[in-house]
């Protein structure tokens, strides 16, 4: 599914104007190559800032998210992500919020993969995201639901992937998919609702030689179930290292854990059905990861051959 094109006009220099006019002491640095996501366009600013803005009118909610409330949060963490800056207004012919950043290098794990040594820092900076939310904080329509509201998807994904594994030359197993559900169905959520960042595929993680440079993306920042963030663990990480996340996020009641296999299991078999390549091979990798794909077709019970 190609990315939505932009809704406003966003040039090298319609930033230079807005930097010109809001932030001039910025104006006079280097304004780099554009990375464009499915909602921002970011344009790194000399060596250590970035410029990041709405591409469309659905995104402005998520601008408006971080510059509230990722600006706040971000003062007490410890680990390397992007951080608010500045705030910048409508201007230069430019309709909406916007913000200086701070850059990180590296490139994506969808790009890179996370080794499992990499495990142990991100579990440890989920730990200091999740805290409890605010009585205001946003509510996202796709992470923040219930486990039960991604039934109907995961089944059909589920069918999916049965289908479409032995032409890959592996078998779902079925019996073991089935388990992982039913057990994070019936399992409690037994933790307060915490602030998730709610999108932490690896498209939204850096990686530095299979390291993990930092966490991006917070425009999904959203109150929900901590095992959902956890639950995205099987996308980036291979199984050795969810198991060293998780270990070192400390104090996952097994109640969480099962919630958050739950939501590996819907995360990978939805990214498996994906039609562009890299993503849909993250999906298929994951469910490999979390045991419930296998080499071999499934029997046929049909008689071996002499």
């Amino acid at each position: 599914m190609p990315a939505p094109v932009d809704e406003v006009l966003i040039t090298p220099d319609v930033v230079v104007a807005l930097l010109t006019e809001q932030h001039p002491d910025l104006a006079g640095l280097p304004l780099g190559r554009r990375h464009a996501g499915w909602d921002m366009a970011m344009y790194p600013l000399g060596d250590e800032l970035a410029v990041r803005l709405p591409r469309r009118a659905a995104a402005v909610g998520s601008m408006t998210t971080e510059l509230r409330w990722v600006r706040r949060l971000g003062a007490a963490w410890t680990f390397p992500t992007q951080q608010v800056v500045r705030a910048g207004a409508p201007g230069a012919g430019y309709p909406w919020p916007w913000a200086v950043v701070t850059w990180l290098p590296g490139v994506t794990a969808a790009q890179e993969p996370l080794h499992a040594s990499a495990g142990p820092p991100l579990g440890r900076a989920l730990a200091q995201v999740h805290v409890p939310a605010a009585p205001d904080a946003p509510y996202n329509d796709e992470q923040s639901v219930p486990l039960a509201a991604r039934a109907h998807a995961v089944l059909r994904s589920l069918a999916h992937v049965e289908e479409r594994a032995p032409a890959r030359g592996l078998r779902l197993d079925r019996e073991r998919a089935d388990r992982l559900w039913a057990d994070a169905l019936a399992a409690p959520v037994d933790v307060p609702r915490t602030w998730i960042h709610a999108d932490l595929h690896p498209h939204n993680l850096l990686s530095v030689d299979g390291q993990l440079g930092g966490i991006l993306d917070w425009a999904d920042i959203a109150e929900g179930d901590p095992a959902t963030d956890l639950g995205f663990l099987w996308l980036a990480l291979p199984a050795s290292g969810v198991a060293a996340a998780l270990d070192a996020y400390g104090g996952v009641s097994a109640a969480t854990a099962a919630r958050a296999h739950g939501t590996g299991l819907a995360l990978a078999a939805g990214w498996a059905q994906w039609d562009e390549d890299a993503t849909r091979e993250i999906g298929w990798r994951a469910l490999a990861e979390l045991g419930v794909v296998r080499p071999g077709a499934p029997s046929t019970g049909a008689p071996a051959r002499r």
